[in-house]
Parts: C-alpha cells; sequence; structure tokens
C-alpha cells in the first residue's frame, strides 16, 4: 500500500539513483587517471569524498535535469508525448553533464582544478581545439557515448514502463510536497542557512581530495554569475614576470627556524594608532610602545577593503585584484602555496585562531587550502559562548590563544585574527566600567583592543617560545571613521604593518618607504633566512631593491606607490590616468604628466602593467 501511494516519489527518486550511479563512474574514472596526485590521503578520506561527490553528483542532475524532473513529477507519464519530451530533455541535460565531466579529464592536468564558468571564455577557442583533444582523448569519447547510452538505456525502459496508480487529490498533493522539498533540499546541498557550494569542499573533505569530491557541471553552476578574470597581454610572461621579480629565493646560508606568529587587527587601521596617528595618543600605550620596539612602516597598505581580503594577502601573497572577494570568486578553490604549505614541508606546525565561527566568510576553506593543519575558534573556546559581538571577546580569547601557543609543537607558523573593534564595538565586563570616562565609542573599542593585547603579550612574553620568535602584525582594512584626515589615494588602505622580533635591535626603526599585505610572508621568509624557491606577488622588505606597493580600487583602476612618486593606470582604457607626488599621508599631490616626469610615469607604468599581466595570468592558470 505504501508502495502504492508513492509511486511517483519512488519512481523519480530511482532515476535520480541512476544518475548518481553513471557519475559514480566518472568519479571513479578521474580518480584512476590522477591517483598519483593523492598523496598521503587515507581510505577515510576517500569515503568522505566520495560521499561529498554523490552530493555534488545530486545537485548537477537536479539543476541540468530541471525540466524533465518537473514534467515527470507534474505530467501524465503514461502520455507518449510526455514520455518523450521528458527523454528530450533527459538527453540533452544528461549529454551535457556527461561532456562537461569528461571534457574537464583533459583540462585537469593543466589547471589541477576542475573547470567552471571559465568554459565560457575559452568557447570561441573550441572548434579549433576539438580535432586535437580527440586525438589525445579519444579513449574519452567511446567512454562517453558508454556513459550517456547506458543511462538512456535504462531511463527509457523505465519511463516507458511507467503505470499510473490511482491517487486521490490528497496523496497527489502529499507526492508533490515530498518530491519538491527532497530535491529542493538537494539542490541546496542539505538543510542549513546557506546553499552548499565549491568553497564548502575542503572543509568536509582532505584538501587534496578537493577535486575528486567535485565536478565540472557543479563548478559551473556556481561559478556562472562570476565574471572571471581577462588575461592581460602587456609583455611576454616570462618578461612580466620578471619584472616584478615573481619567482623568488633568497640567498642564505643559514635557515633559521623560528617560531612565526601573524597578529591580523580587525580594522586597526593607522589612524587608529598614537604612533601613527597622534590625535590617538593615549589610547593605544600598549601598541604605541610595541611597534616603537619594532620594524613599523610609515606607509603600510592593505590590499583590499574586507577581511576576507586580507588572508589571501597577508598568507599567501594573493593580492585583491578583481571586483570579487577571492574568496567568493571562481578561484576560490585554487592549489595555494602560502606560508603555511611551504613551512610545512620544513617540519613546521601550524595553525589559525579566530574568536568568531570559522566558517565566517569562507575562512576556513581558505586556510585549509592553505594546509593549515589546526583551526581554533569560538567553539574551541566554549561551545556555549554568546555575546553581542561577532564571537569571544579579545579579552577572553586571546589568553586562550596564549595557552594553546604554548602546547604547540615548535617550530610553528601560526595566525591570529581579532574581532572585537568591529561595529556594533561591544565592550565586555569588567571594562564598560573602567572605559566608561571615553564617550566615543569607536575610540572605546580601540582603548578595549589595546589593553586586550597587552594582556595577550603578557601571557606570551615569558615563554620560550616568544625568544625564538618573529611577529608580523598589520591591520586586515582601512576602517577610517575618526575623520582626521581628508581621504587620498595614500591614506585610504593605510594600515599599521609592523615585525618584532624579541632582542633584535635591527628591528627597531621606523621605516619611510611603503609595504603592503603581500609583502609581509616573503618578508617573514627573508628573515628567517628561507633558501629555497617560491613564488610571491610581493616581495620582501629587507632585500628588494625597490618598495613598491600596488592596490586595486575598482572599477579597473589600480593605485602604485613607490615613495614619493604615485600613479592611477585604468586597465579598461589601458593608461596612465593620474601622476602625484606625496610626502606624508595627509598631503598629496596631483603632477602634470610632462617631459620631465614621463620617463619615471612609464617606468611605473610598465610596472603596473607587469603585475596586473602575471595576476591574470597566474590566478586563470591556477599557478600561485
Amino acid at each position: 500500500m505504501m508502495k502504492q501511494q508513492f509511486h511517483k516519489p519512488l519512481f523519480l527518486f530511482k532515476l535520480l539513483g541512476f544518475c548518481l550511479l553513471f557519475l559514480l563512474m566518472h568519479r571513479l574514472l578521474f580518480l584512476f587517471m590522477f591517483h598519483d596526485q593523492f598523496n598521503d590521503v587515507s581510505f577515510l578520506d576517500y569515503v568522505k569524498a566520495f560521499l561529498i561527490g554523490s552530493l555534488t553528483d545530486a545537485i548537477a542532475s537536479i539543476y541540468f535535469l530541471l525540466p524533465m524532473w518537473l514534467i515527470l513529477l507534474f505530467g501524465n507519464v503514461e502520455n507518449k508525448i510526455i514520455k518523450y519530451i521528458s527523454l528530450t530533455f533527459f538527453s540533452i541535460g544528461f549529454f551535457a553533464i556527461c561532456i562537461l565531466n569528461l571534457s574537464d579529464l583533459g583540462y585537469y592536468p593543466i589547471t589541477k582544478k576542475r573547470m567552471g564558468a571559465e568554459l565560457l571564455d575559452i568557447l570561441p577557442e573550441v572548434p579549433a581545439l576539438i580535432s586535437s583533444y580527440l586525438m589525445d582523448y579519444w579513449y574519452l569519447l567511446i567512454l562517453l557515448l558508454f556513459f550517456f547510452s547506458a543511462c538512456f538505456y535504462l531511463f527509457k525502459k523505465e519511463i516507458f514502463n511507467y503505470k499510473n496508480n490511482p491517487e486521490s487529490i490528497k496523496v497527489k498533493l502529499i507526492n508533490y510536497i515530498i518530491v519538491i522539498l527532497s530535491f529542493l533540499c538537494i539542490a541546496r546541498g542539505g538543510i542549513k542557512e546557506k546553499p552548499f557550494i565549491p568553497f564548502d569542499i575542503p572543509v568536509i573533505v582532505n584538501p587534496t581530495l578537493q577535486w575528486l569530491a567535485s565536478n565540472m557541471p557543479f563548478q559551473f553552476l556556481h561559478t556562472i554569475q562570476n565574471k572571471n578574470v581577462q588575461i592581460e597581454t602587456y609583455f611576454k610572461q616570462e618578461e612580466a614576470e620578471k619584472i616584478i621579480a615573481f619567482q623568488k629565493q633568497f640567498v642564505s646560508k643559514e635557515f633559521k627556524k623560528k617560531n612565526i606568529l601573524f597578529i591580523i587587527l580587525e580594522s586597526f587601521c593607522s589612524e587608529r594608532i598614537g604612533l601613527l596617528s597622534p590625535q590617538m595618543n593615549g589610547y593605544t600605550p600598549f601598541m604605541d610602545s610595541l611597534l616603537s620596539n619594532a620594524r613599523t612602516y610609515k606607509y603600510g597598505m592593505a590590499n583590499g577593503r574586507m577581511t576576507i581580503d586580507a588572508l589571501p594577502s597577508v598568507l599567501s601573497s594573493i593580492p585583491s585584484f578583481m571586483d570579487k572577494n577571492y574568496c567568493y570568486s571562481n578561484y576560490s578553490n585554487n592549489n595555494v602555496h602560502g606560508i603555511s604549505s611551504l613551512l610545512e614541508k620544513e617540519g613546521y606546525s601550524t595553525a589559525f585562531f579566530y574568536g568568531g565561527v570559522k566558517t565566517t566568510f569562507g575562512f576556513e576553506s581558505f586556510t585549509n587550502i592553505n594546509f593549515t593543519k589546526q583551526y581554533f575558534d569560538q567553539r574551541d573556546y566554549d561551545s556555549n559562548y554568546e555575546n553581542e559581538g561577532w564571537g569571544v571577546d579579545d579579552h577572553l580569547f586571546l589568553p586562550f590563544v596564549a595557552s594553546k601557543l604554548k602546547t604547540m609543537p615548535q617550530p610553528f607558523c601560526t595566525s591570529l585574527l581579532t574581532l572585537s573593534l568591529h561595529h556594533p564595538f561591544p565592550i565586555p565586563e569588567p571594562y564598560k566600567t573602567l572605559l566608561d570616562s571615553i564617550k566615543d565609542p569607536i575610540r572605546k573599542s580601540v582603548k578595549y583592543t589595546d589593553l586586550s593585547l597587552q594582556l595577550f603579550f603578557s601571557k606570551i612574553k615569558n615563554e620560550p617560545w616568544f625568544k625564538n620568535s618573529i611577529i608580523a602584525i598589520c591591520a586586515d582594512h582601512n576602517s577610517s571613521g575618526l575623520g582626521f584626515y581628508e581621504c587620498n589615494p595614500v591614506n585610504e588602505f593605510s594600515i599599521p604593518v609592523s615585525f618584532y622580533s624579541y632582542g633584535d635591535t635591527s628591528f627597531n626603526k621606523m621605516q619611510d618607504h611603503s609595504i603592503s599585505q603581500i609583502d609581509m610572508y616573503p618578508t617573514v621568509l627573508d628573515y628567517l633566512g628561507y633558501n629555497k624557491p617560491f613564488v610571491s606577488m610581493g616581495s620582501s622588505s629587507l632585500s628588494a631593491n625597490n618598495h613598491l606597493t600596488i592596490k586595486y580600487v575598482g572599477n579597473g583602476l589600480f593605485h602604485l606607490f613607490d615613495y614619493p612618486y604615485a600613479l592611477e593606470f585604468d586597465n579598461t582604457s589601458k593608461k596612465t590616468t593620474k601622476f602625484w607626488m606625496f610626502n606624508d599621508k595627509r598631503s598629496i599631490k596631483e603632477m602634470v604628466i610632462n617631459e620631465s616626469n614621463k620617463q619615471k610615469v612609464n617606468e611605473l607604468t610598465d610596472l603596473v602593467k607587469a603585475y596586473i599581466q602575471v595576476f591574470s595570468y597566474r590566478i586563470n592558470k591556477n599557478q600561485f
């Protein structure tokens, strides 16, 4: 009786099962072809990858075969016209799935990722590539025809053998609800607040297996709305990479395996620090003292406008050169060779600390891809913790971080992201009473953050690891709100950037030149004496002949700084539009481009073009 009542839902679920069965064969083929790239992976990791792979297959099947599902659900399947129409839509949708999946097997070895919406960019080239592709991958055509034909046979058999069961209006309504809710749940990737997206995969499965768990139709569905970065060709690629010294190798006799701690301060921009902004004297006494005894830069700059821009910049030297945040772009699942992945090979243990929820803005996914082994968040501190802000208050979470650092195997490379200096600027007890005299909520939050950092350093300064460490400090982005300065190209991205190393007297002088977030990890590696080759968009501030910073401000406009010069380049019109000179953050003078400065303008313009080209090429080719 039960089977008769739910005849239609069982029929549709059976058809979906056929799809998953044949897409499982696609995944097994992918594993067979590229198994040698999945090293140090456990059997349980493979099980997770295939389970998540079944989910991505189901999502793709729902979307690509949606017309067929709707026709079979609401139509009279015994009607021959309905049978043939539904079979037609199946043929179109499933053939597209097979083509995308199997053609991707030829694309993956080149970019080491599943193809997404970038397929649209190469469509004009497809006719010219088909003949050579088929010569190299002729067996994939045979497999395509086999997979499609076998599944077509089963679908046709089920559809043409289908017999309606007499159903009351009530039963029909229940069946409609069951199928719609079930398929809707599958299409979203489960019952949760946000739909399942490609960037969620590295959180669940071993990042090494993320492409085994995905598929091209799934990638395509979730990247179609995002624009890809257009590859620029201002120079020969080798020349462009040479101009910016993209390939790096420091000359060193000894690699000093010091502990590393990156401290990324939420919204703690230059305007909110007394040392860098005199109007804030008295609000940041600890930070003023710390930065005075560190290698601090007068012109530190963020590479983006949000926290999710800071992590790729600081930890992987990937700047925000596109309108979409990297972590939400078509490239979010790209392989990343950041500082964690480099130093892990040198015996470093790695960890990331954040007082909020680890899934915020894709932080966990990015750190996993960067091969950061441990991630401590609000739930590790207290799974039941609640406050009125974004997570655990800094004065509570930072001592927790200190306790974890104490137990980490050395040497370690760790990162800490604070969160309290953020709207709505909550001040927890007992600090509310202590800071009651400060009326401005931002100044009050600045003071609270400074006190929390002082507490943190009081916990770590006597630890053995502290005296054998380098601490790299910056803000995640500029969040000017105190109104001290008129916004200009120099100060609108202005943040503190500083390096502290206990007992190193060479690290206690203010630096006049500029530095940005993408320069931080090359600078740390240079300081340690890391002597193996690596790639980075940034440069070490310790050994670079020039000290350039470049940022993308939006609408195709890039700003490059080479003290005392600054330049604006429009990548849409492909020309330099503005040229400035500056002596500090508060005064910048626009200059007329003429014969006296043309040579300098051309020199800086070539640098901007080289940065743009290398970024656009490397991010599309998955070669960071």
